[in-house]
């Protein structure tokens, strides 16, 4: 019963959806405010119902009614209980349920935002994000209800692929795919104003900066989530393998990156009105490509949903958007001149669009890489496989001028700089820079890559400091103390500072980054109870394994007691499971992680005669990949939060006329 409420929910909620499109556009188009209103309010309603259809298929997987077909195919009884509550997203159908919902959430939120500030814009927006959210409802409806019933009811389920039963499944899927339907919400607010005719007014921009940064915050942590995901679970002692689902959220990552920075130029300057119309269609773009690999398009991945026939549909729906808003670009481009013009190639500005196209770059050769196997194999018929040599020697010296740009952009003033300004401003980091290379150097660092990448990101390090150290005593020398100054410089220009918060987050995951592959060492090692082995600083001895039978899965777990410096660590349990049903395999690694390094060990074999074979990782600054995340995070929110205004007090009480004083109202404010 509940069930079919929640398939009648769904339904509803479609048809309100079709209503809302109809109502917000015919009532822009004729004028008719009423329609437009109706039409807002209707998609305020939508939420409910989608909550509705949502909880129902909880309750189908918590109750194991596997008369429910998705229910039987993605949980079985053997599945932990906790992990009833997030297998709904688990599959196709169900992952487009959820993805509808969080959207018509966001959405919501983003559409009332827009009526209290841009009214004229507000029908466009409505009708953008509703017709977004009535394509996925028409797949849910008409080709993939989650709610539809077998003729027959099984004993138990399929159950879902054992890799999913994970701590990473609570949080990594529903935020990634959150992320990339995100950017349907500043790509309809910025189609918004182009159609109403207001897009060279840069009314949006607040607006449109805020959702794309939201936005660009969400995919920032899918992508993160997904790294340490991978890192923890897979067993292979790394954290990205440029894998398409992985690029699937890198390449809108990247473009988002690039609206975000140069959106800021647009609100300054009123500069690259064209450009961020671009750059937001294409990240928006590059969202629908990753929903498309992810529901199984031709793309290979280990990741992705196994029905290729809705791939294709996600497809089609990717090229209508980007032919749409390519004609509503046209159309409207001659209201998007602006009058600034670029002054000067030593500009900030400048920087801006070099840092765009460096962020671009990388996404379309990501985007080829990935997509060039199909390509081959349709054209060629070859199999090609594009793995990460390709994706590290293309992309890799493009992103380390990215870091080094971040770094001088910030310092470079806007408008017109000079070359003897510039040096003024760049000596210290440049020299922090080559006393950190020289220091390396001579403590026996002998890799140039690794080297210069780390020097390079101590000037992105060294400016943001500068900055902070000068405007912290100019305040000083007002008669505030160092940490009031400081804290009052950040607050009184918030998207500045906050922004440089970020900065330093992703200098910490490039610190990480460069560390863990450059100078990460890996081996393997063959004992049996009570022998020792060593690497580097550490000794571990392996006291024995446990097997214990499940009635999915068979799991061994190792006893090994850690050594580091002759010093005892203590106990590390990593863990081998089987799945016989999926004949699949599911390692789940002990890892002793510090500021300096991370030991990683893994089981690889077990003998009938206690022996094991272990591979051990050491990878050096992995922690400060994650401890990036929680800066990133409040960067982002001081970037976007709003700034308060202090109200003068009048110079002289108000004078109230007889007619308001009669009202008991006062002209105060």
């Amino acid at each position: 019963m509940i069930v079919d409420a929640g398939s009648v929910s769904l339904a509803i909620s479609l048809v309100v959806t079709l209503y809302v499109i109809a109502a917000s556009f015919l009532g822009a188009i004729l004028r008719i405010p009423s329609l437009i209103v109706s039409g807002r309010y209707g998609f305020y309603t939508v939420p409910f119902l989608l909550v509705v259809s949502s909880g129902a298929l909880v309750y189908a997987f918590v109750t194991h009614d596997f008369s429910v077909q998705y229910v039987a195919e993605n949980s079985n009884l053997a599945m932990p209980t906790a992990y009833t509550w997030v297998a709904m997203y688990a599959g196709n159908s169900g992952s487009m349920l959820f993805i509808a919902l969080i959207f018509t959430v966001m959405a919501v939120v983003a559409v009332k935002g827009v009526a209290s500030r841009l009214p004229e814009t507000v029908p466009y927006v409505t009708g953008l994000v509703a017709g977004v959210l009535g394509f996925f409802l028409g797949v849910l409806v008409f080709l993939a209800n989650p709610m539809s019933r077998l003729s027959f009811v099984p004993a138990d389920g399929e159950g879902i692929n054992p890799l999913l039963v994970h701590f990473g499944m609570f949080i990594h899927p529903p935020i990634q795919m959150a992320g990339l339907v995100s950017v349907a919400i500043p790509f309809s607010i910025a189609m918004g104003a182009l159609l109403s005719g207001r897009g060279g007014r840069d009314e949006w921009v607040d607006v449109g900066r805020i959702w794309g940064m939201f936005s660009w915050l969400v995919l920032t942590g899918g992508l993160m989530l997904g790294s340490w995901w991978a890192y923890t679970i897979l067993g292979w002692g790394g954290y990205w393998a440029w894998d398409p689902v992985e690029n699937s959220a890198l390449m809108p990552w990247l473009v988002m990156t690039a609206f975000v920075h140069s959106i800021m130029v647009q609100k300054r300057r009123g500069m690259f009105r064209m450009w961020n119309i671009v750059l937001v269609s294409v990240a928006f773009t590059m969202a629908q490509m990753g929903m498309f690999i992810n529901r199984g398009g031709p793309v290979p991945s280990v990741h992705s949903f196994a029905q290729s026939a809705m791939g294709w549909i996600f497809l089609a729906f990717m090229v209508s958007t980007l032919l749409g808003s390519l004609v509503a670009f046209a159309w409207r481009m001659d209201s998007l001149k602006s009058r600034e013009r670029l002054e000067s190639m030593l500009s900030r500005e400048s920087f801006f669009i070099l840092q765009n196209l460096l962020f671009l770059i990388v996404a379309f050769v990501t985007l080829w890489g990935t997509v060039y196997p199909v390509i081959a194999d349709a054209l060629l018929d070859e199999s090609i496989t594009v793995g990460e040599p390709y994706f590290n020697r293309v992309n890799g010296p493009v992103l380390f001028v990215i870091v080094l740009i971040m770094g001088v952009g910030p310092l470079v003033p806007w408008r017109r700089g000079t070359p003897k300004n510039i040096f003024r401003m760049l000596r210290y980091p440049v020299a922090v820079a080559v006393s950190i290379a020289t220091v390396l150097v001579v403590s026996g660092m002998r890799q140039p890559v690794a080297i210069l990448a780390l020097a390079t990101c101590s000037i992105v390090i060294t400016g943001i400091l500068a900055e902070w150290v000068r405007g912290s005593i100019s305040r000083h020398k007002k008669g505030e103390n160092y940490i009031m100054a400081w804290g009052r410089l950040v607050a009184s220009n918030r998207p500045r500072y906050g922004g440089y918060v970020v900065h330093l987050a992703i200098i910490m995951l490039t610190v990480g980054a460069i560390g863990s592959s450059f100078f990460n060492v890996q081996r393997d090692f063959a004992l049996s109870p009570g022998q020792s082995a060593s690497l580097r600083d550490y000794s571990f001895r392996y006291i024995g394994f446990e097997r214990k039978p499940f009635s999915d899965r068979e799991e061994v777990t190792a006893h090994l007691e850690l050594s580091h410096l002759d010093r005892t660590v203590g106990p590390m349990y990593p863990t081998r499971s089987f799945y016989p049903d999926f004949r699949i395999g599911a390692t789940k690694a002990a890892i002793r992680s510090t500021i300096i390094e991370d030991f990683y060990v893994v089981p690889s074999e077990f003998g009938d005669d206690g022996g094991a074979v272990f591979r051990v990782y050491i990878n050096p600054m992995v922690w400060w990949m994650w401890a990036a995340g929680p800066v990133l995070f409040v960067g982002t929110l001081l970037a976007i939060s709003p700034r308060r205004r202090r109200v003068q007090p009048p110079n002289r009480p108000p004078i109230q006329s007889r007619s308001t004083s009669s009202l008991g109202v006062t002209k105060s404010l």
